[in-house]
């Protein structure tokens, strides 16, 4: 049997895309909105002995490395003024994801998998938004979330069930010197064990909210 590897389309570009590159609009010369920019993406172990030592190579030190990094980023720290383009606030987030490199044979993948994968592409589970006052504590609540502890994580995996794997997509802004994360969840095929490797990336998105 042969697992499955999955290498995201967006994923293949790891470098951050330049502001120059973006579509423009006709009106201002801005991006046309949304407008997602890649940044830095890594791969990171979730073996618990890394974990615990916060080896550079766990996911807990490669998210930290990456978040860090993004938040320093020009492009979530000045946005371009692109009043022709939006009449409200135009707002930087970034988009980070976390997700299995390795899976399991579709033939050997549980029914109910199968169909949360289906499912959830077209409607991802999301979960309630929540502030932090420091990268340290958004990474501790990420790390209990994506391992089933605290409320959140109980309500993960009674929701992402069997040996289903979830694929994480978390939105983080920075609001009056708050950290704010939104989640969306891609439940579906189960990851194959023997490999404790994640995809980790980040990216900045700009959209335009209506006031």
């Amino acid at each position: 049997m042969v697992a499955v590897i999955v290498c995201p389309f967006y994923l293949l570009n790891a470098s951050a895309d330049t502001i120059d590159d973006a579509p423009r609009s006709a009106a201002d010369g801005c991006p046309v909105l949304p407008h997602e920019i890649a940044l830095d993406s890594e791969l990171g172990s979730v073996g618990f002995m890394k974990n615990i030592a916060e080896h550079p190579e766990s996911i807990r030190a490669v998210a930290e490395r990456l978040l860090s990094k993004a938040l320093q980023t020009r492009e979530f720290k000045e946005q371009p003024k692109c009043g022709e383009t939006c009449r409200g606030t135009l707002r930087a987030q970034i988009v980070y994801r976390v997700e299995p490199t390795v899976f399991m044979p579709e033939e050997k993948q549980q029914a109910v998998c199968l169909t949360f994968e289906e499912q959830t592409k077209l409607e991802p589970m999301r979960f309630d938004p929540k502030e932090f006052d420091s990268l340290d504590k958004l990474n501790d609540w990420i790390m209990a979330f994506s391992q089933g502890r605290g409320d959140d994580g109980k309500a993960l995996y009674d929701r992402c069930s069997a040996n289903c794997s979830p694929r994480y997509t978390f939105y983080i802004t920075n609001d009056a010197e708050q950290l704010a994360i939104s989640t969306e969840v891609l439940c579906g095929l189960a990851r194959d064990r023997k490999s404790d490797q994640y995809l980790v990336s980040t990216a900045i998105r700009w959209q335009c909210l209506n006031d």
